[in-house]
């Protein structure tokens, strides 16, 4: 995903844990990890921990977001 958010904004909104971002996301943990690695959801790391921005969040979601059936 690129970034359409300057970092600071990104994390104006807090940060989530994954199990929170996976809920939201209506996605497994494991998927939700991968999306990190592969770069496609910025994240905070914490010490071990990897928090994920609410505003990447919704950015995700909504960059995948269908409005109209392409024939």
């Amino acid at each position: 995903m690129s970034l359409t958010i300057p970092p600071v904004e990104l994390l104006q909104d807090g940060l989530e844990k994954v199990p929170e971002a996976a809920r939201f996301l209506c996605l497994s943990r494991s998927k939700v990890y991968q999306l990190m690695d592969r770069g496609e959801l910025p994240y905070v790391q914490l010490g071990r921990s990897r928090r994920i921005p609410r505003r990447a969040l919704v950015q995700l979601a909504a960059s995948h977001l269908v409005t109209a059936r392409q024939n």
